[in-house]
């Protein structure tokens, strides 16, 4: 059993709740998300974001139970997957990539009630709205073999059945049309082998930000594995797959960046924020944990002002 602990105490949690406005309200501000810019069909694009991202938090907080049982647990998973958001710059315009992330999520909540068809089906159907989203199968199956999540002939032919049943759909429908499925997969391919990895040409406070979340997310997660033993069966399951999880969008993340680096980031944002907001809530009294949310919380507002002073 996890040993229950104050969490976050009062005064982080306040500044974390000021630093989430704080970067919801700057977020009107910078990038493509500028509300003095925008024009015509572009408001629609911010309305189309900002419902996404409600969606998005909603299904934060009813996929983060496994990982985040308490009430108050999942809340915290909520407000710093809404800080993650909003710190991406032009995230609250609407695109592809919103809708692909909240499939991710819901792909994650099936992973860990072990409905394995469901899951690969929302993680095929994820990908056909952003096709780096692909290579989550091939890497959630090999971690899961490794890390002896799973060994049957009969899960993997339900990974395999899952992320194939979207696309032979897609394809009957495209071919009874008259369309050509050979040119559509072959684009499909292109868009999903093409890496980018323009991460590194992001902004100085960008990078910070970036890399405290990184160091953290890994720090949390050789915690977790390290106390393992700890854990029921149920919980520790759900650990090994949200650590998975994280590993997996953070690879598609850094590799798949472009100039759109702040879409793309969604994918990592909300996985990242459960994992951390677990890690708060169970090891929030150390006192090197509370140094790295107050370094969490200045690189967020730093990431931030770099993006208003620019």
């Amino acid at each position: 059993m996890e040993k229950q602990t104050e969490g976050l105490g009062y005064n982080n949690k306040v500044a974390l709740y000021v630093v989430a406005i704080f970067l919801f309200l700057t977020s009107l501000l910078v990038g493509r998300g500028n509300v003095f810019r925008l024009q015509g069909a572009q408001f629609w694009l911010l309305a189309g974001g900002l419902a996404c991202i409600v969606l998005m938090l909603v299904s934060v907080y009813i996929t983060a139970e496994p990982v985040a049982i308490r009430h108050q647990n999942r809340m915290l998973s909520v407000v710093l997957s809404a800080a993650f958001i909003f710190a991406c710059p032009g995230a609250v315009m609407g695109s592809f990539i919103h809708l692909s992330a909240i499939l991710l999520l819901w792909a994650q909540f099936c992973l860990l009630k072990e409905q394995y068809f469901t899951a690969f089906f929302f993680i095929g159907v994820s990908a056909m709205l952003f096709p780096p989203v692909m290579w989550v199968a091939p890497l959630v199956i090999s971690l899961m073999l490794i890390a002896g999540l799973t060994d049957t002939v009969r899960n993997l032919l339900k990974f395999f059945g899952g992320l194939a049943v979207p696309y032979i759909l897609v394809s009957g429908v495209i071919y009874i049309f008259g369309g050509d499925v050979l040119s559509q997969l072959t684009s499909f391919w292109g868009r999903m082998t093409y890496i980018r990895a323009g991460l590194f040409s992001l902004d100085i406070p960008a990078l910070f930000f970036i890399f405290c979340v990184l160091m953290m997310c890994v720090h949390a997660s050789l915690l977790f594995l390290s106390k393992m033993g700890e854990y029921g069966i149920s919980e520790s399951y759900a650990l090994k797959v949200q650590i998975m999880n994280v590993m997996v969008c953070s690879a598609i993340f850094i590799m798949f960046s472009s100039s759109n680096a702040s879409e793309v980031a969604l994918l990592a944002c909300c996985p990242s924020a459960v994992l951390l907001a677990r890690y708060f809530s169970q090891y929030g009294s150390n006192s090197f944990l509370r140094v790295e949310i107050v370094l969490l919380l200045c690189a967020m507002v730093i990431s931030r002002l770099g993006n208003l002073i620019v």
